[in-house]
């Protein structure tokens, strides 16, 4: 990936070389869908600086240290004397960067920096290059002393502002005004030129804050204030947190106790580092709509929330978690649909694809303001609440959200089914819609052997199975709850889809088709889409064995992860977006239906595809997807062009990972734990201490002896009793 980012709730930085943005490029500092900074440079005069070392895996932190060139540069510093400092981070408000600059010589040395910032304040679409700028955009600059304004007041009234400020914090230091960069451009810059003395440190601080008013009310941050950074305290304060404390001691704080709520995982350091990272880049991407904690799908495309992404991350990480599925759901049901609007897709009880605020959407410009075009989001938001209802055993929160499980279930059976076969089909109605509606959502991801494009309204495969789990999921619910009638209802809807599933998807050779086309003509294409069917029960054991085979094949199993696509189909390529290369989710998602059903073996050998991948990227951070050329045939991953990272379903891999290892099945109707623990070969031992199930913690020690997972509880304050599978028998602490 050629770009950084680091993330505060709503707003983010997405930044190039050293975290600057330069001119035309798809960088920027971002919030609402509108990019407030479109261009952020800065350089030292003389030119005689080298980069040491960045770091960018807080999430919302980047750092860059540099030192001078060795002599033969003349600019007569000594060589080495130096060391730059810039601290890049974001609070939710106001991205901030702080430049300290030290001088080890016994001489003074005279330098000067300069910065130059602009703002377009593009909608992403733009920015992406989705959208050609259907108008022209005035935006007017103002300041001096120090600062100047941006501001753009949208068609629909909403004014938009950047104000980027420079603090010197040396009195000495010769700062000049904001001049324009060139007559045309609303590009500003900043010069100062100092002289640090031997053995002492200079000091300023750029911020720029971004703030928008709707329909001409009082501004304010894009975000909740976050608390600011210590920037007002006294010098020798500042001194410590320049060198001895993050930047933004309100977010430390954020993520200490982020920290201090997740399962801890040790035993094996590269499973941990995993593990960790995919922790910490799930705090980055949380966000808050006003109905709890979530995450949003990924960065730097889609910082929204996404109905399908945010469901199953929050699926993915429920052993880490809870709150955040508690959120999701929340946050889901309020945008549930309520009317028919073909416009953008959207139909009573339909759960919502994405909710956009950039200006191209609020004017209707595109439908994503409010968009529905998902069919997989409504049974995913269904199996969602039943899961959560598992671990947690929070009968309360389900009952609170029975009227939209409720609508959710008749979207199904009624808008969700077109043509009244069981199967849940789309088409897309908005003009500037999607038109592949299932996960896979590029225009040429659905297609038949002979590599033509799928025909009339699609019936994907995995949805189906989605589907069925869903029914008989609430037909537990329901009876639970006492609903009888209401759970014979969903578990006729069930055996319908089933028997209809078999009749039509399930191929003579056991396959299983990638989807129906509007004549009920099967896809006949081996395809990831026919591993995830195995999250539910809706395949007898025959063709579950031959899907579990196929999902293991060479032509499938690249060694870093499993494909999207088969390489004996005509479409595959593997550089494509959706057709051969590998996403970690899907292959997550599979690794989960090799566990339910049994191929313990397969599901390890599917997992030490993925340790070998995190293993090749930095910080152990799996992207939203990388190409599939096969492991025979590179040392690594080769990572695809425009991928996101993080992304949020990617991050949660190595949690969801970690609960295929312990075999966790927790059901909070029941009030039981199940478990059952395996290791895969390369991680020898796990210990995980505080996963929260009911109103309790379970810790677990895991050791992999000759071939065998032998298990220690340390823990069980759960309430619940614990059955090892593997035995039959209830486990002690």
């Amino acid at each position: 990936m050629n770009y950084g980012v680091i993330k505060e709730n709503d707003l983010f930085y997405v930044f190039g070389t050293e975290g600057m943005i330069g001119q035309q490029s798809q960088h920027g500092l971002f919030s609402r869908d509108t990019r407030f900074l479109s261009r952020l440079q800065w350089n030292m005069e003389p030119d005689v600086l080298v980069l040491l070392e960045s770091d960018t895996s807080t999430g919302y932190e980047s750092v860059y240290r540099y030192t001078n060139q060795p002599p033969g540069d003349e600019s007569g510093i000594p060589r080495e004397s130096l060391l730059i400092t810039r601290r890049q981070w974001v609070d939710g408000q106001a991205l901030h960067e702080n430049l300290i600059i030290e001088n080890f010589a016994m001489v003074p040395v005279s330098l000067k920096y300069t910065y130059v910032v602009d703002a377009d304040f593009l909608d992403m679409f733009e920015v992406r290059g989705f959208r050609q700028t259907p108008f022209t955009r005035q935006v007017n600059v103002t300041g001096g002393n120090g600062s100047c304004m941006y501001t753009y007041l949208a068609r629909d009234g909403r004014i938009t502002r950047t104000v980027v400020s420079l603090q010197n914090h040396d009195q000495n230091a010769m700062s000049e005004d904001c001049v324009w960069v060139t007559t045309d451009s609303t590009a500003r810059r900043w010069t100062s030129s100092m002289t640090v003395l031997p053995h002492s440190k200079q000091r300023c601080e750029l911020v720029v804050e971004a703030t928008y008013a709707d329909n001409g009310k009082t501004a304010h941050p894009v975000v909740h204030h976050n608390g600011r950074f210590a920037g007002n305290q006294n010098d020798s304060d500042q001194n410590t947190a320049f060198n001895s404390q993050p930047l933004s001691p309100a977010i430390s704080r954020s993520y200490q106790e982020w920290f201090s709520r997740m399962p801890k995982v040790s035993g094996n350091d590269g499973f941990a580092h995993w593990y960790e990272q995919g922790i910490k880049d799930l705090r980055m991407l949380q966000s808050d709509l006003g109905y709890g904690k979530m995450v949003v799908a990924g960065v730097p495309w889609y910082a929204v929330p996404f109905g399908r992404d945010s469901l199953i991350a929050s699926r993915q990480m429920l052993l880490a978690e809870p709150e955040v599925a508690r959120g999701t759901l929340l946050t889901m049901a309020h945008f549930q649909g309520c009317e028919e609007r073909p416009e953008r897709d959207e139909q009573p009880g339909k759960i919502v694809h994405e909710v956009r605020n950039g200006e191209l959407s609020r004017l209707g410009v595109l439908p994503f303001a409010q968009y529905y075009g998902s069919i997989d989001a409504t049974p995913l938001f269904l199996l969602l609440i039943a899961d959560y209802f598992k671990w947690t055993g929070d009968e309360d929160f389900v009952r609170h959200l029975l009227s939209h499980a409720e609508r959710g279930l008749s979207w199904m059976m009624h808008y969700g089914d077109r043509d009244h076969d069981g199967f849940l089909e789309y088409w897309r109605e908005a003009s500037d819609g999607i038109a592949n509606q299932g996960w896979k959502d590029s225009g040429d991801s659905v297609m038949y052997a002979d590599g033509r494009l799928v025909e009339g309204t699609v019936a994907l495969c995995e949805v189906q199975a989605y589907a069925h789990r869903a029914y008989m999921e609430w037909h537990d619910i329901y009876t639970a709850f006492g609903m009888r009638k209401e759970a014979h209802q969903l578990k006729r809807q069930a055996e319908t889809l089933q028997g209809n599933f078999l009749k039509h998807f399930v191929l003579a050779d056991g396959t299983v088709a990638l989807a129906l086309d509007g004549e009920k003509r099967p896809c006949r294409v081996i395809s990831s889409n026919m591993g995830q069917v195995l999250v539910s029960d809706i395949l007898p054991p025959a063709v579950s064995d031959v899907v579990a085979k196929h999902m293991v094949a060479s032509d499938m199993l690249t060694g870093f992860g499993i494909r999207t696509l088969s390489t004996r189909e005509i479409r595959y390529n593997p550089v494509s977006y959706h057709n051969g290369s590998v996403w970690p989710h899907d292959t997550s998602m599979i690794i989960y239906g090799l566990r339910r059903h049994g191929y313990v073996k397969e599901s390890l050998e599917v997992i030490e595809n993925l340790l070998r991948a995190q293993d090749a990227f930095a910080y152990h951070r799996l992207p939203e997807l990388f190409t599939g050329f096969p492991a025979v045939e590179i040392t690594r991953p080769v990572p695809y062009p425009v991928s996101c990272s993080p992304q949020a379903w990617a991050a949660a891999v190595p949690i969801f990972v970690l609960e295929q290892c312990l075999g966790l099945k927790p059901n909070g109707l029941r009030r039981v734990i199940h478990i059952d623990p395996v290791l895969p070969a390369s991680v020898p031992r796990l210990e995980i201490r505080g996963i929260r199930l009911g109103t309790g913690v379970l810790s677990v020690d895991l050791t992999r002896d000759h071939g065998r997972t032998k298990m220690e509880v340390i823990e069980n304050s759960t309430g619940w009793p614990l059955v090892e599978n593997s035995l039959g028998r209830e486990v002690g602490s």
